[in-house]
């Protein structure tokens, strides 16, 4: 069995390996622009959003800044032709229905190491298996976690001066609520939210809230999964 470079943290978790990629910010999205909740004909409802724009033919990762008290979260993306569009929830603020107020926030790419980023100067530097470089540490802005979480477990953020998540949840609670007369189908997303107490963990934003409908409501139904994200140090991003 071949051997090579591992790096854990301090509670045993894989930090670094050398057959792993290592990935690095290849630029920041451009802001085009901001939607507020809105309301349609027939009464529903419709929760507000971001819009950016990046130029990359490369895989991505998408990662945003974290506001104190604002739940943030990639609600939508989409390629053609060269250019990745991505729709981002920035909210706070609930108005009396719910739907919080959207803010603009940075976003930025990741992605996989390629052979032209191989840094000029001196520094460590690890190739695969194969010989393929997959990580160097000497270019930068390359990601290395300092903390991660999931839906049931919150991260607990080191003294850092600008967090950034990288991750999504692909959450869905779909149910009906009745006010004895008439029942309405609401439907929530989880979002990443930054507490003052530098802490992060999932909370739920109202995404869609329909018209008054009569009869028997259907039953509710939720999907959810771990959704792992993690957590870096953005000060230095671009």
């Amino acid at each position: 069995m071949s051997r090579g470079f591992i790096l854990r943290n301090q509670h045993g978790e894989l930090v670094v390996h050398r057959d792993s990629l290592g990935t690095q910010c290849i630029g920041r999205a451009a802001f085009t622009q901001l939607v507020q909740p809105s309301s349609t004909l027939g009464g529903s409802r419709v929760a507000g959003y971001s819009s950016y724009r990046f130029a990359s033919d490369r895989p991505i990762l998408w990662a945003f800044d974290l506001p104190v008290g604002r739940r943030v979260g990639v609600v939508s993306t989409g390629y053609a032709n060269g250019i990745n569009t991505i729709g981002v929830y920035c909210g706070a603020n609930p108005d009396v229905q719910g739907f919080d107020q959207q803010f603009a926030v940075d976003v930025w790419a990741f992605s996989t190491l390629a052979p032209d980023t191989v840094g000029a100067g001196g520094g460590l530097r690890l190739r695969n298996s194969s010989g393929v470089l997959s990580h160097d540490f000497s270019v930068p802005n390359i990601t290395l976690p300092l903390a991660a979480g999931d839906l049931t477990t919150p991260a607990q953020l080191p003294a850092i001066v600008r967090p950034v998540a990288i991750g999504s949840s692909p959450f869905y609670d779909v149910q009906y609520e009745s006010d004895e007369v008439n029942y309405f189908k609401t439907d929530r997303r989880q979002f990443l939210l930054r507490a003052p107490d530098n802490s992060v963990a999932y909370s739920p934003g109202l995404i869609y809230r329909s018209g008054a409908m009569h009869g028997n409501p259907p039953q509710g139904s939720t999907l959810t999964d771990p959704s792992p994200y993690f957590v870096v140090d953005g000060q230095f991003l671009p």
